[in-house]
Protein backbone atom coordinates (compact mmCIF):
# COMPACT_ATOMS: atom_id res chain seq x y z
CA UNK A 1 0.00 0.00 0.00
CA UNK A 2 1.03 3.54 -0.66
CA UNK A 3 1.52 6.20 2.13
CA UNK A 4 -1.66 7.88 1.34
CA UNK A 5 -3.29 4.55 1.21
CA UNK A 6 -2.21 3.71 5.23
CA UNK A 7 -2.98 7.21 6.30
CA UNK A 8 -6.83 7.10 4.82
CA UNK A 9 -7.02 3.98 6.34
CA UNK A 10 -5.63 5.33 9.90
CA UNK A 11 -8.22 8.18 9.01
CA UNK A 12 -10.92 5.75 8.53
CA UNK A 13 -10.13 3.27 11.58
CA UNK A 14 -10.04 6.89 13.03
CA UNK A 15 -13.38 7.87 12.48
CA UNK A 16 -15.11 3.78 13.24
CA UNK A 17 -13.74 4.57 17.06
CA UNK A 18 -14.71 8.23 17.18
CA UNK A 19 -18.61 7.41 16.02
CA UNK A 20 -18.36 4.23 17.62
CA UNK A 21 -17.36 5.47 21.37
CA UNK A 22 -19.66 8.32 20.41
CA UNK A 23 -22.77 6.13 19.91
CA UNK A 24 -21.70 3.74 22.84
CA UNK A 25 -21.56 7.13 25.56
CA UNK A 26 -24.46 8.79 24.00
CA UNK A 27 -26.37 4.75 24.78
CA UNK A 28 -25.45 4.55 28.46
CA UNK A 29 -26.39 8.32 28.82
CA UNK A 30 -29.46 8.30 27.74
CA UNK A 31 -29.68 5.12 30.68
CA UNK A 32 -28.09 6.72 33.14
CA UNK A 33 -31.18 8.61 34.56
CA UNK A 34 -33.16 5.68 34.51
CA UNK A 35 -31.62 3.24 36.42
CA UNK A 36 -31.27 2.86 40.25
CA UNK A 37 -29.16 5.56 42.05
CA UNK A 38 -26.24 2.65 43.61
CA UNK A 39 -25.57 1.78 39.93
CA UNK A 40 -24.95 5.07 38.31
CA UNK A 41 -21.24 5.73 40.07
CA UNK A 42 -20.42 2.37 37.98
CA UNK A 43 -21.89 3.36 34.88
CA UNK A 44 -20.12 6.58 35.38
CA UNK A 45 -17.23 5.04 35.59
CA UNK A 46 -18.29 3.19 32.26
CA UNK A 47 -18.77 6.21 30.57
CA UNK A 48 -15.59 7.65 31.22
CA UNK A 49 -13.49 5.11 29.65
CA UNK A 50 -15.67 4.93 26.65
CA UNK A 51 -14.96 8.94 26.75
CA UNK A 52 -10.89 8.43 26.31
CA UNK A 53 -11.71 5.76 23.40
CA UNK A 54 -14.15 8.18 21.91
CA UNK A 55 -11.30 10.91 22.63
CA UNK A 56 -8.68 8.94 20.69
CA UNK A 57 -10.63 7.98 18.13
CA UNK A 58 -11.42 12.02 17.05
CA UNK A 59 -8.10 13.01 17.80
CA UNK A 60 -6.64 10.54 15.51
CA UNK A 61 -9.29 11.03 12.93
CA UNK A 62 -8.51 15.43 13.00
CA UNK A 63 -5.00 14.57 12.81
CA UNK A 64 -4.55 12.21 9.87
CA UNK A 65 -7.17 14.00 7.77
CA UNK A 66 -5.84 17.76 8.85
CA UNK A 67 -2.39 16.09 7.94
CA UNK A 68 -3.82 14.52 4.68
CA UNK A 69 -5.68 17.96 3.62
CA UNK A 70 -3.03 19.96 4.01
CA UNK A 71 -0.15 17.84 2.38
CA UNK A 72 -2.18 16.79 -0.72
CA UNK A 73 -3.47 20.64 -1.23
CA UNK A 74 -7.38 19.80 -0.93
CA UNK A 75 -8.24 22.90 0.75
CA UNK A 76 -8.25 24.46 -2.89
CA UNK A 77 -9.57 21.26 -4.66
CA UNK A 78 -13.23 22.60 -4.65
CA UNK A 79 -16.10 22.70 -1.68
CA UNK A 80 -16.76 18.78 -0.82
CA UNK A 81 -14.06 19.47 1.91
CA UNK A 82 -15.49 22.47 3.83
CA UNK A 83 -18.68 20.86 3.38
CA UNK A 84 -17.29 17.71 5.34
CA UNK A 85 -15.35 19.56 7.67
CA UNK A 86 -18.34 22.19 8.43
CA UNK A 87 -20.68 18.69 9.41
CA UNK A 88 -17.71 17.29 10.93
CA UNK A 89 -16.90 20.37 13.37
CA UNK A 90 -21.35 21.53 14.04
CA UNK A 91 -22.25 18.14 13.96
CA UNK A 92 -20.02 15.82 15.36
CA UNK A 93 -17.59 17.65 17.27
CA UNK A 94 -20.63 19.56 18.98
CA UNK A 95 -22.28 16.28 20.09
CA UNK A 96 -18.74 15.05 20.89
CA UNK A 97 -18.42 17.89 23.59
CA UNK A 98 -22.19 17.61 24.33
CA UNK A 99 -21.81 14.10 25.48
CA UNK A 100 -18.28 15.41 28.00
CA UNK A 101 -20.50 17.87 29.47
CA UNK A 102 -23.02 15.08 29.80
CA UNK A 103 -20.90 12.94 31.53
CA UNK A 104 -18.95 15.23 33.86
CA UNK A 105 -22.83 16.50 35.11
CA UNK A 106 -23.90 13.13 35.90
CA UNK A 107 -21.03 12.05 37.87
CA UNK A 108 -21.86 15.23 40.13
CA UNK A 109 -25.58 13.91 40.17
CA UNK A 110 -27.60 15.91 37.68
CA UNK A 111 -28.98 13.46 35.71
CA UNK A 112 -31.15 15.23 33.12
CA UNK A 113 -32.06 12.97 30.35
CA UNK A 114 -30.46 13.73 26.74
CA UNK A 115 -32.52 15.28 24.27
CA UNK A 116 -33.48 12.63 20.69
CA UNK A 117 -32.21 15.54 18.59
CA UNK A 118 -28.67 14.89 19.49
CA UNK A 119 -28.89 11.54 18.02
CA UNK A 120 -30.29 13.22 14.41
CA UNK A 121 -27.15 15.62 14.90
CA UNK A 122 -25.03 12.91 14.91
CA UNK A 123 -26.83 11.18 11.89
CA UNK A 124 -26.57 14.14 10.46
CA UNK A 125 -22.91 14.75 10.42
CA UNK A 126 -21.67 10.86 9.81
CA UNK A 127 -23.70 11.02 6.83
CA UNK A 128 -23.20 14.28 5.38
CA UNK A 129 -19.06 13.56 6.16
CA UNK A 130 -19.37 10.06 4.69
CA UNK A 131 -20.87 11.08 1.62
CA UNK A 132 -18.35 14.33 0.97
CA UNK A 133 -15.08 12.18 2.10
CA UNK A 134 -16.17 9.29 0.04
CA UNK A 135 -16.59 11.07 -3.44
CA UNK A 136 -14.52 13.79 -3.66
CA UNK A 137 -15.19 14.92 -7.02
CA UNK A 138 -18.67 16.08 -5.68
CA UNK A 139 -18.52 20.50 -6.32
CA UNK A 140 -16.21 20.61 -8.70
CA UNK A 141 -16.52 22.52 -10.99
Amino acid sequence: MKFYEWFAALHVVGAVLWVGGLTAVLALLQVHPRVETGSRALLSQVERRLAIVMDLGATLTIAVGLYAAIDTRQFSNGGWLHIKLTAVVLCILSVHGFARIKIKRYRTGDARPVPPTVWLLLAAGVITAAIFGGNHTLLRG
